[in-house]
């Protein structure tokens, strides 16, 4: 018997980047955009049915009954279904807004995907997109519409492409089942998953996903989306831009307390001294001074308007 040697790394990241590709592609048209700007605690009206949006400056907060996400200058949002979230400025902010129409094939990003800093890995898109807004007679149909919208299309696809590391170290040959799980949850680790959700992705019961999980990839599938929000967390923590509290709701929990808890247990350390350790400190960020837990105007408001209740550590 001959022993086969596990594929490299690039082979198993190609393979996994394979894996969450649908084959078919659906193509975003634009039906509409416009440069808004808003006051502090203002709504913004997103467009519909799908919307896309660029917060070129200030800061936004995407609420739907799930998670709230915090937009910083620079990051742009795909929301799949619209009417299912309510916007609002937490700063004073200017937001280029578009209503997408998708037609064919399966979307090119997630239904919900938060593309962090998008103006700065795709200036070009960016530059147009807040130069030449889609004109009101520039219906849906017309190829300057539909050429509009691949062009940002492309550009979320591509950074979401470019966002999949390999979550796990895996062999390329891991059952479908289990892709579809960890493909979810690489795709969005911010979302409220539970272990009922990630089992009925893989059309499994509990016990046999975590079974599965076990004897696969020796972890759990909760641990799994402990470790991909982990993972972003450390990622958006190296930029000074971003408050622990902005990291905590931007990776799927609920109070500052609870992502504190959570990183701590990981990394025998809080998110700020994880931050500190990496030359970054808190005033460098623009972080008030006390603990990890302390709530901001940001968090305080998120848990007037949601009356938001802190998950259990993922």
């Amino acid at each position: 018997m001959v022993a086969l040697e596990p594929a490299p790394p690039a082979a198993r990241a190609e393979a996994f980047r394979a894996a969450v590709q649908p084959a078919t592609t659906a193509r975003w048209e634009l039906t509409g955009s416009r440069i808004e700007t808003v006051a502090a605690g203002a709504a913004v009206h997103l467009p519909g049915p799908s919307a896309w949006l660029l917060v070129l400056d200030g800061e936004l907060a995407v609420e739907s009954w799930q998670s709230t996400e915090v937009l910083a200058t620079h990051d742009a949002a795909f929301l799949g279904r619209a009417h299912a979230y309510r916007t609002r400025a937490t700063r004073p902010a200017r937001v280029a807004l578009a209503a997408v129409r998708q037609a064919g094939g399966e979307p090119p990003v997630p239904e919900r995907f938060v593309a962090r800093g998008f103006a700065t890995a795709s200036r070009g898109v960016a530059a147009l997109v807040e130069l030449c807004p889609l004109a009101a007679e520039c219906h849906a149909g017309t190829q300057f519409a539909a050429s509009y919208g691949e062009l940002l299309a492309a550009a979320m696809r591509q950074q979401w492409l470019d966002s999949l590391d390999e979550p796990v170290d895996v062999a390329a040959d891991l059952p479908p089942e289990l892709h579809r799980v960890v493909a979810a949850v690489a795709r969005d680790p911010a979302h409220p998953w539970t272990l009922q959700e990630l089992a009925g992705l893989a059309h499994l019961s509990r016990s046999t996903l975590g079974e599965r999980f076990r004897e696969a990839l020796a972890t759990t599938p909760l641990q799994l989306v402990r470790d991909a929000r982990m993972r972003r967390a450390r990622e958006l923590l190296a930029d000074a831009d971003h408050s622990v509290t902005h990291v905590a709701f931007a990776v799927g929990y609920g109070s500052v307390a609870a992502f504190s808890r959570a990183f701590t247990a990981v990394h025998g350390t809080t998110p700020r001294g994880w931050r500190a350790g990496s030359g970054r400190s808190s005033a460098e960020a623009g972080e008030p001074g006390g603990p990890d837990d302390g709530e901001d105007r940001a968090r305080q408001e998120h848990r007037r308007q949601t009356g938001a209740v802190e998950q259990p550590a993922a």
